[in-house]
């Protein structure tokens, strides 16, 4: 039962029921904040939509509770409410702060979230206003999280049969939270790491890595220079004759002028078309990537060829809607949706086998073993994720072809990746990159072009629940590794494939970074401060947490799935268009109306001011979002603008709009001298959404975070003691926390091999 009226909460019952859950919304009167027609048909077309009804949705639920075995509401209040009525139940909720800490009584806001959360620090061009992004992602963010959370319990929880009887936990349901905040605070902790590990912060701005935009004939290009494909890439923009020289002539030149380079590039590109410079791309292995706007990725070729857009019955009419956010063989949407009319039984669950059931304090996915073939971002998120609720994970590496991560062999050029920036003698062991994403689990060495290492990783699937793998497609294949080859050795073994275009149509070999993959979703041209300067897109690769909790929440899925038919499965998350359900509802707007938005800074046309302004010190934002009436006199008021605070001409938005020049002179002025922190804290305590835009050492720092046992010290045998930025989830209430450092590389070979042998 769906009760909540927040986006996180409604997409994380649209996901249960996506899959095969029966799941019933119960629209209330209110409406959701910040809600449109299309976010309704994007977060609920998979449901059974009713009218709440007179007695509310408590009358509801209390007539029905034993047929429910999740129920998601919008606040905390109301999670006690519901565990109370229906006590075998899961009951989830997703509020904008954690119900403890200093930041507990705050308000919240997508510009609030992403100013937290680091991610607006480094988002946007050096001396202007940091940028917030785009659509709803903190609360995306939140409701997989969410998501992960229940189908981990769901998993967990012993069954026997009858509804009913699906884990009575006590006098009182279990209650499943996620704070927003720290959901949004899980997609940027490689920032907070990086301070940890050498005090250093990342700065904000184009040009600072080998990657940039370009602007040829018909739109935008993103792109990624590598090492050793400087040559393919000038010829790729008609710049032969560039090769050789300055600051062509080779990869340490090209680094030590990045911005030089780009702008001969583009001076090239002017004249070639995407799609020309996407085949170059193609050609030669280049990372270069269309940037896509929403109305485009409706005739996207890679998205025709992979039968991906749906239609879906909603409110008495058919619909355009987006495809899933991973795709289960055979895959149905919606497949248990009943719509007959009334609240759904759950479908039957056959027993666990022994050993798989976990009591709330514990972790639930204890007892289940994972073969970890992922590297760089995407992948080694999706399986910390699993650690973290309990899965052993085995890491398989190469010594020859390390994980992108782990960074260089020797003499690394980028220092602030290391303990005092210092990479030391195995700087492979020591970066902070990696070891923030691979808490909790074994390093298995394997040379996989080999007869031995390919046996050895055989007796590790063979003795295993779930493969993971984000390689280009065809790589576990041709290594010998491919699922058909895999479930004859395991019949039960789950295999979810993380690849960045999908493991079929013409894109299925494009080499797949966060940047390109952000791209081609449309979400970087929905970026930037105007027409003019053209999209931006996130200052991270934003995208690539995006598919790892996608691969997470695929994973866990299937491992259900599993459980249920007793068969194994192989599962296909396309990150890019994972990623785009997260700005599902802007995408099916501008297919309806056939227009697409255009970058406008940190403004949305429901808040004003809705922005970041300057404070004391360098590069120091404070991020004040103002919704309502209430919080534009408390804005007014607790800045002493007495002649504002009364006009009352200025409670609409648009009437402050109207007058949006000098109120963001006034406002500029106002924050200048001010403290980032002290400010935001002053506004908030007086109901105005303010936040101060943290930087990788304010993450680091941040109370509420501190407060909550965000962060775990771990010793890592080669890095030392550092502290481990944490994810938005909990067990018993209470955050949970890794137990392990990073493993060396091959750290764990001889042991896991043993193990395996003996089984």
């Amino acid at each position: 039962m769906d009760v909540s009226d927040t986006i996180a909460g409604q997409l994380a019952a649209r996901l249960l029921a996506d899959h095969g859950a029966a799941v019933t919304l119960l629209r209330r009167p209110s409406t959701l904040v910040g809600a449109s027609p299309a976010m309704d048909l994007h977060l609920n077309h998979t449901k059974s939509v009713q009218p709440c009804p007179t007695g509310g949705w408590q009358s509801a639920l209390g007539q029905c509770a034993r047929d429910v075995d999740v129920v998601v509401v919008s606040d905390h209040g109301e999670a006690a409410i519901a565990a109370g009525l229906a006590p075998h139940a899961l009951v989830a909720v997703a509020t904008d702060f954690a119900d403890q800490g200093p930041y507990r009584d705050w308000h919240g806001s997508e510009l609030i979230h992403q100013a937290l959360s680091g991610s607006m620090h480094y988002t946007g061009l050096a001396g202007r206003p940091p940028l917030h992004g785009t659509g709803n992602r903190a609360y995306i963010a939140a409701g997989l999280f969410l998501y992960v959370s229940l189908a981990a319990r769901l998993l967990a929880r012993p069954a026997a049969g009858a509804v009913g009887a699906v884990g009575a936990v006590g006098s009182t349901g279990e209650i499943v939270r996620v704070a927003v905040h720290e959901a949004a605070a899980a997609m940027e902790q490689n920032f907070a790491v990086q301070w940890a590990y050498s005090a250093t912060i990342a700065q904000r701005g184009e040009l600072n890595r080998p990657k940039g935009r370009i602007r040829c004939a018909d739109g935008w290009m993103t792109v990624f220079a590598m090492e050793g494909r400087l040559n393919e890439l000038l010829t790729a923009v008609g710049a032969d004759d560039l090769v050789d020289s300055p600051p062509f002539s080779s990869w340490s030149d090209f680094m030590r002028d990045i911005p030089s380079a780009f702008a001969r590039i583009q001076e090239r590109a002017r004249g070639r078309s995407r799609e020309a410079l996407l085949q170059a791309a193609l050609d030669h292995r280049l990372v270069m990537s269309p940037v896509r706007t929403p109305t485009e990725l409706r005739t996207d070729p890679q998205l025709l060829s992979r039968d991906f857009w749906r239609h879906a019955e909603f409110q008495g009419r058919k619909h355009l809607v987006l495809g899933p956010l991973w795709r289960p063989a055979s895959y149905e949407p919606g497949a248990a949706r009943d719509t007959s009319g009334g609240v759904p039984a759950a479908l039957p669950t056959p027993d666990r086998p022994a050993g798989g059931t976990a009591e709330p304090g514990e972790r639930p996915l204890r007892g289940t073993r994972v073969v970890d073939f992922t590297t760089a971002w995407s992948g080694p998120l999706a399986t910390r994720i699993l650690a973290l609720l309990g899965a052993e994970v085995l890491k398989v590496e190469s010594a020859s072809r390390m994980d992108a991560w782990r960074g260089p062999a020797d003499a690394p050029t980028a220092t602030e990746f290391y303990p005092n920036g210092e990479p030391g003698d195995r700087p492979y062991n020591r970066n902070a990159w990696f070891n923030a994403q691979n808490l909790d689990k074994k390093s298995v060495l394997l040379d996989l072009k080999t007869d031995v290492g390919r046996r050895q990783a055989h007796d590790l699937c063979r003795e295993s629940d779930l493969v993971v793998t984000n390689f280009t497609p065809d790589t576990m294949s041709r290594l010998g590794l491919g699922f058909d080859t895999l479930r004859e050795i395991n019949p039960s073994l789950v295999m979810v494939e993380m690849s960045g275009f999908g493991t079929t149509g013409p894109l299925r070999h494009h080499r797949a970074y966060g940047q390109t993959m952000e791209a081609m979703a449309g979400i970087t041209a929905l970026i930037g401060y105007d027409e003019e300067s053209g999209p931006l897109g996130s200052g991270s690769a934003y995208l690539d947490p995006m598919g790892g909790l996608a691969g997470a929440a695929a994973a866990i899925t299937a491992l259900a799935h599993r459980d249920r038919t007793r068969q194994g499965q192989y599962v296909e998350v396309a990150q890019r268009e994972a990623a785009m359900s997260w700005i599902g509802d802007i995408i099916l707007d501008s297919l309806a109306t056939g227009a697409d938005p255009v970058p406008r800074g940190n403004a949305i046309p429901t808040a004003f001011p809705h922005d970041a302004f300057r404070c004391a010190g360098e590069d120091q934002w404070i991020a004040i979002a103002v919704h309502t009436a209430d919080q534009w006199t408390a804005l007014c008021s607790e800045l002493g603008w007495t002649d504002w605070a009364r006009d009352m001409s200025l409670a609409e938005t648009t009437a402050r709009k109207a007058k949006a020049e000098e109120i963001a002179r006034r406002l500029s002025e106002a924050t200048r001298e001010h403290d980032k922190t002290r400010l935001a804290t002053r506004l908030q305590r007086a109901g105005v959404p303010a936040a101060p835009v943290h930087n990788g050492r304010d993450l680091f720092e941040d109370p509420q975070l501190r407060q909550r046992g965000w962060f775990a010290a771990l010793t890592h045998p080669e890095a030392g003691t550092h502290e481990y930025a944490g994810l938005p989830l909990e067990a018993a209430g209470r955050i949970l926390q890794p137990s392990a450092a990073a493993p060396l590389l091959g750290q764990h070979t001889a042991d896991v091999l043993e193990s395996v042998r003996s089984a």
